[in-house]
């Protein structure tokens, strides 16, 4: 099987366009005020012009307005100290997953029993070794007290490794129409998988997650009816994870072929995320993202960014993986530059698993009783999603890979400095992220693993 075929099999969701947010009846605005907040004139002038504020962030200056009046941003270019820009989507794609399906769901699925990390599946997270948690874990250190928000497609809340650990008082949706929770269907929900690398709960069922005690927030700004996610979204997603008290937020997005910067409504987009990461970094939470897949370097081209991994304050992570580990679990290389992953001095913060399905090899291989080609377990394996068959329910499990598979590696780390020190400041997250990375291709800063591959055991060691 060739590459191209193999990535259309099981590659994770990835952000693939650009186009303006509309509907039959509004349209969706970003309104930056130059102070902190709008005031009670600006926000008459914005109904006057036939704007209704959906949203109101007074922490960023920023809101949220929709209208369907086709003159309001003429109207709203007059209110004096705001700048209004018509949202912009991201439009995604989600491949078909490679699935196993687990353990029907059953009424204690939210109760599961301890399972002192003997979790069925654990045996197929190659990245779990490669950044050595369990060297953290047998230090004591599982994520307890830390809170990882996973800004993606909504969870399946139901999955037998999310619901324990997932805070739905906390989680919502910034799709309109769309729950935080993934319908009973079958199928591969990014946001799901994403969510488990970083947080699924060692219970005795499935894998284990990075940070298996910490609490998971999930929140939706990627639907997955319409392929799209704006930079509203986006920007209420990260405001709502800081203040629901995520330590980490991942954003496991990332434009396809770049965000082209020339344009002035784009560049005001990105400003006002700028302001919402730039919030988030103030309130302590650390925020990662993927750098995107298109194995791009990004020291090129300056009319083009990770978005948002290139955002300032933003840890953007590149992605390593395997070559036919299924072949050699004991003594496979885990750190090869995966093939799709974007890079760049300028981009890179740190490496991370993320898995790859470019392996020449063929034939079949055997993995903890598990029989596949043996490309496929270079692939990230997490939890999928649902499968249903007939009135019944099943949680999955799928192998995927991407940069979106590796930054939750790197938010489970962080949740699991967090858990060791409460209170700790993002700068001091990076710093411990940064020391206790190896140290991987060209000696310091790598265009390919950034400070290095991140390292879970020696990330708690001092």
């Amino acid at each position: 099987m060739n590459q191209r075929k193999k990535l259309s099999v099981a590659v994770g969701v990835v952000v693939s366009g650009l186009a303006i947010a509309a509907s039959a009846h509004a349209a969706t605005y970003v309104v930056s005020a130059n102070g902190n907040g709008l005031n009670k004139n600006q926000q008459s002038s914005i109904e006057a012009a036939g704007g209704t504020i959906t949203a109101n962030l007074p922490q960023v200056g920023i809101a949220i307005v929709e209208s369907d009046n086709p003159d309001f941003a003429t109207a709203a270019a007059a209110i004096a100290g705001l700048t209004t820009t018509r949202d912009i989507q991201l439009e995604f794609d989600i491949p078909q997953d490679l699935s196993l399906v687990g353990e029907e769901i059953g009424p204690d699925f939210a109760n599961p029993p301890a399972s002192g990390e003997d979790d069925i599946r654990f045996d197929l997270q190659w990245g779990a070794g490669a950044i050595d948690v369990a060297g953290a874990w047998n230090a004591g250190y599982r994520g307890q007290g830390a809170t990882i928000a996973v800004l993606d497609s909504g969870v399946a809340c139901l999955h037998p490794d999310i619901a324990p650990n997932l805070d739905l008082d906390r989680s919502t949706s910034f799709v309109p129409g769309e729950g935080v929770c993934r319908a009973l269907v079958s199928g591969f929900n990014h946001g799901t998988h994403v969510a488990g690398i970083a947080a699924a709960a060692d219970n005795g069922i499935g894998t284990i997650g990075v940070a298996p005690e910490a609490r998971i927030i999930a929140v939706k700004v990627l639907s997955e009816v319409t392929g799209s996610g704006g930079f509203a979204g986006i920007i209420q997603g990260i405001v709502h994870a800081t203040d629901a008290g995520a330590n980490v937020i991942n954003m496991s997005l990332g434009v396809r072929d770049g965000l082209a910067v020339g344009g002035k409504e784009v560049a005001e987009l990105v400003n006002a995320t700028k302001r919402a990461v730039q919030y988030a970094r103030s309130q302590g939470t650390l925020v990662v993202a993927s750098t995107g897949n298109d194995a791009r370097n990004m020291d090129y081209d300056a009319n083009v960014m990770a978005f948002p991994g290139g955002l300032p304050g933003v840890l953007a992570i590149s992605a390593t993986a395997p070559d036919a580990w299924g072949m050699n679990t004991e003594r496979a290389d885990l750190d090869l530059p995966a093939s799709y992953s974007n890079h760049g001095r300028s981009e890179v913060a740190f490496a991370a698993p993320g898995g790859d399905f470019d392996s020449e090899v063929e034939t079949l291989c055997v993995v903890a009783g598990v029989i596949q080609p043996c490309w496929v377990f270079d692939g990230v394996f997490a939890p999928g999603g649902y499968s249903i068959s007939g009135t019944s329910v099943f949680a999955s499990y799928s192998w995927a890979a991407g940069t979106s598979m590796a930054a939750p590696h790197v938010a489970g780390v962080a949740a699991l400095i967090y858990g060791k020190h409460p209170g700790i400041k993002p700068a001091q997250v990076e710093a411990i992220l940064r020391k206790s990375a190896e140290d991987l291709g060209e000696a310091g800063n790598d265009p390919f693993y950034g400070a290095g591959r991140v390292n879970a055991a020696a990330a708690v060691r001092d």
